[in-house]
């Protein structure tokens, strides 16, 4: 519902309210809350039925102004309603009971409880010894009465507010600059001074030094009383860079990011809006951080598809970040060594400047690539393995000498597919047409997409032979092998499925750092913004698997991930090499990942995508159709296609309409419509004209609507 509703103000309110107030109001035989967005220029003609609003709440949560605007365009751009876009930007409330912190007392040990007391123990040896606050609200009920028996004792304290983070701690003024380095910030520099929007693309190598630009330049922005919003794509991304940066900025610095418990992101997002903290770091969500004054957005790592929100609002934070920037009168800097295929036509064509770093940090030469044919190592033992028989030799010898190795395979379980060699066909998730992924540690088959969880069948569901078969290899049974094969080798695994408990991630991430780790298994979340010198080699698995997807942006993600995974390589004194097992080595995009020639990529690419129309020549919008009958979801979408065409007038094309290649997802049934137009504007218009046209024909909650959508998958 994408309306603005009216209400009448009791006097008594009148000196509360402002625009941005939270306030509660009737709707229906319900009371919800609500945002007050703007006054009516002029009373309603009809004052007879409005409703007033009963009360103002959440005043913490008041919306700026600027914040509104955001959202409106969120609203408009995006095809969603205000309110949605608003609740985006909102962090949720918190009761004031757990709006406390909890951390453990000076000198307090575990020693020091009675032998039985062992929930009191237990909840001690949990809280970090260097005194880190923990939330409250991060604790079930029982652990709360565990804390105040701890408080009690005076092994715990509970404070009302946290520490600002890094308080204590010496401020870093951070290594000396290169003098390319020191050449991009002068270049930045009249930019930040003058409070002028400004987007500008960062372009440098791997390691070229791109997150010491970024500090110095926010160092500058700080200094003159300006905040700054840092994003980066995911929350692996964070720990280690939160630890620099909070270095460098000691007691300003707020995280906000979806791993954060409802406490922790509240008050972080408090501390940002009254100003006390003024530099924030986090996810896509943090594009809508209340500083009061933004001088400085960076966005690292800016071609991910991590910044595109997958639910409504299906925003994209970098886009976002640049609109913003013009808000703000701010410096918008997005960085990358791959950048997405938008953001470099931008800069090519003059509407964002292009800042080039070019090579790695005291001239360290690039990784050298070397391609594995599969086909080979096929032809030499008759089966598909995981690992060739050049990587595992390279790894044992990476572990004798000491050194580091990543590897890459970007899937997840033990194998990919359990089939029957009878009639040939998958285990598919009873929810979704797509084959369930086998997990031996867990000892079940798993839908990666809706989650569905079956043990191993007994026979075929198809037709009943007996054994099934497993097909493919996840990062389960990669590190398996691995550590099979190299049983003095230290090896360990990060993909989501190690990584659920809060600050696993974390752990690990320092674990390698420090060493404690030889080789590191994972997937996509390990190939992107970490900085271990210690790495030499870095493996990938199934280089070229992505490229038949049906995508097409398919070739564009998988030469960034190459990129960007073998940029992990020779980042310390000692240099870099990645073996990457493929079965079309000879791919030329697999050419250019192997020399990181982005620009090249990008000529070929553009050409492609020229040829067939497809962003970022021309805007897209992807709409999905769903029921859980096949034939209601097939005639909706037949319902909205016509609805295009008029809408249209003939400037929108169809580029699909027909069952989406996942055709089947949680249980509906679901047609993907691809609309693309040479205008965005007029795309975005036309789409939001067709959907008022099927309004009553074709339920609104069957329909999904992804403008610039990121994966067509």
């Amino acid at each position: 519902m994408r309306r603005l509703f009216t209400y009448t103000i009791d006097p008594s309110l009148a000196g509360e309210l402002a625009v941005g107030s939270r306030v509660r109001v009737p709707f229906g035989p319900r009371s919800l809350i609500g945002t007050v967005v703007e006054w009516p220029a002029e009373a309603p003609r009809e004052m007879q039925g409005l409703r007033a609003i009963e009360a103002v709440v959440e005043e913490a949560r008041r919306i700026s102004p600027i914040l509104l605007e955001l959202t409106r365009f969120v609203a408009d751009y995006y095809l969603c309603s205000w309110g949605e876009a608003i609740e985006a930007a909102l962090p949720r409330t918190v009761p004031a009971r757990s709006r406390r912190y909890v951390r453990r007392a000076q000198g307090a040990e575990p020693g020091a409880l009675p032998v039985r007391a062992t929930a009191r123990r237990a909840l001690l040896q949990a809280l970090p010894v260097d005194g880190t606050c923990v939330a409250l609200a991060a604790l079930g009920t029982a652990e709360r009465r565990v804390v105040r028996a701890l408080e009690q004792t005076g092994l715990v304290e509970v404070l009302a507010t946290p520490p600002a983070a890094g308080a204590n701690t010496v401020e870093s003024r951070g290594p000396r600059l290169t003098p390319r380095q020191a050449e991009v910030l002068s270049a930045l520099a009249p930019a930040l001074s003058a409070s002028q929007f400004a987007p500008m693309l960062l372009y440098g190598a791997t390691a070229s030094g791109k997150t010491e630009v970024y500090l110095q330049a926010a160092r500058q922005v700080l200094a003159a009383g300006r905040g700054v919003i840092y994003l980066v794509p995911e929350i692996g991304l964070t720990p280690l860079l939160l630890s620099e940066v909070s270095q460098r900025f000691p007691g300003q610095v707020a995280v906000l990011h979806s791993g954060l418990s409802r406490g922790d992101r509240y008050a972080a997002w408090q501390s940002a809006r009254d100003g006390s903290r003024p530099l924030v770091v986090g996810t896509r969500s943090a594009i809508f951080a209340p500083l009061p004054d933004v001088g400085l957005i960076v966005v690292d790592e800016e071609q991910d598809g991590s910044y595109k929100q997958g639910e409504t609002p299906r925003y994209n934070a970098r886009d976002l970040a640049v609109v913003r920037g013009r808000m703000e009168r701010a410096v918008v800097l997005m960085g990358s060594a791959t950048p997405s295929m938008e953001t470099f036509r931008h800069a090519r064509s003059g509407r964002y400047r292009l800042l080039r770093l070019g090579s790695r940090i005291d001239g360290r030469p690039l990784p050298t690539v070397r391609y594995i044919d599969m086909r080979e190592t096929y032809r030499e033992k008759g089966e598909v393995t995981a690992l060739s028989r050049e990587l595992l030799l390279a790894l044992e010898e990476c572990v004798d000498r000491g050194e580091q190795a990543l590897v890459l395979r970007n899937r997840r379980g033990w194998a990919a597919a359990l089939f029957c060699p009878t009639c040939g066909e998958r285990v598919i998730c009873d929810q979704c047409s797509v084959a369930m992924t086998w997990h031996r540690a867990d000892n079940r088959l798993r839908c990666h997409h809706c989650g569905l969880e079956h043990p191993w069948p007994a026979t075929c569901p198809s037709c009943g032979a007996d054994p099934l078969k497993m097909l493919g290899e996840g990062t389960e049974r990669v590190a398996d092998e691995i550590a099979q094969a190299l049983p003095r080798a230290r090896v360990q695994r990060m993909d989501t499925d190690t990584i659920r408990r809060r600050g696993a991630h974390e752990t690990m991430l320092r674990r390698f750092q420090r060493g404690e780790i030889d080789v590191l298994v994972g997937t996509q979340m390990i190939a992107k913004g970490h900085d271990f010198p210690r790495v030499t080699l870095v493996g990938v698995l199934s280089a070229d698997q992505s490229l038949g997807l049906p995508d097409f942006r398919a070739g564009e993600r998988t030469f960034q991930l190459l990129t960007q995974v073998a940029g992990r390589a020779g980042r310390g004194e000692r240099p870099g090499r990645v073996l990457a097992q493929a079965f079309d080595p000879e791919h030329p995009l697999l050419r250019h990942a192997a020399t990181q020639d982005y620009e090249s990529f990008y000529d070929r690419e553009i050409e492609y995508r020229r040829a067939l129309r497809y962003p970022p020549l021309t805007a897209l919008v992807q709409i999905l159709v769903s029921d859980r009958q096949a034939a209601r979801a097939a005639d909706g979408a037949r319902i909205l296609i016509d609805a295009l065409r008029e809408a249209g007038e003939g400037r929108l094309l169809l580029a699909r309409a027909g069952p989406h290649p996942i055709e089947r997802l949680r249980g509906r049934y679901r047609w993907q419509i691809l609309v693309r137009s040479a205008g965005r504007r007029r795309l975005v218009l036309a789409v939001d004209r067709a959907l008022s046209v099927v309004e009553g024909k074709v339920p609104r909650k069957s329909i999904q609507v992804d403008v610039d959508p990121s994966s067509l998958l």
